[in-house]
């Protein structure tokens, strides 16, 4: 009585499974049974074929970046949520980028991310820039500071990686006449040269 309980349970179960796979499908527009399981099986394995292109066109266009494009640095401002158990993952990265010569400006995009990224506000990651697009960024992973593996243990600083420069205000007069008020200063002897060589450093954030 026991053993034909138990399977009148599963075939009901097995019943209902059928039942809610037929209503997904027909939820998705396709048709109840094999037929319209297949089609949705040829539509997901095109999806995916495209997916895949799209990733090879990404990989592509990203060498030539690497290769080309003008050396930068990117700040991270903001960015999404790490897929789990992942190797590598798409994520929406805002980036202020600085590049020498050019005003720093901030750029939002999908990138590619390595799960052994550092990721995080405020790091910095070495970037190339499209010398004919600014959005167009392509991160060099190989440069960048690697986070620590499961259950390693690494020290705190000393990763020789440089930060971002601070941005320039965008008065270029008033940085000069800074200058001028601190040289009055050092030549009126209110200002030794170590301070005022010091206050000249932040001034033009180097």
């Amino acid at each position: 009585m026991g053993l034909f309980k138990g399977m009148k349970d599963l075939a009901g179960l097995t019943k209902q499974a059928k039942e809610l796979q037929e209503q997904q499908q027909r939820d998705a527009g396709y048709g109840p049974g094999m037929g319209g399981a297949m089609s949705q099986m040829g539509d997901m394995l095109a999806q995916a074929n495209q997916q895949l292109s799209e990733l090879n066109d990404q990989s592509g266009e990203r060498s030539q970046l690497l290769a080309e494009g003008i050396a930068a640095q990117g700040v991270i401002v903001s960015h999404g949520v790490p897929a789990r158990g992942a190797q590598w993952f798409n994520m929406d990265i805002e980036f202020e980028v600085h590049v020498s010569g050019r005003q720093p400006y901030r750029v939002n995009n999908d990138y590619l991310v390595p799960a052994t990224a550092s990721i995080g506000a405020g790091v910095t990651l070495p970037i190339r820039v499209d010398p004919n697009d600014p959005a167009k960024i392509a991160i060099d992973w190989e440069s960048a500071p690697q986070g620590p593996n499961r259950g390693q243990v690494t020290p705190v600083g000393g990763s020789g990686f440089s930060p971002a420069p601070a941005p320039q205000a965008a008065g270029g007069g008033d940085n000069v006449a800074e200058l001028e008020r601190l040289a009055k200063l050092r030549d009126s002897g209110a200002l030794t040269e170590a301070e005022f060589e010091a206050q000249k450093a932040k001034i033009l954030g180097s």
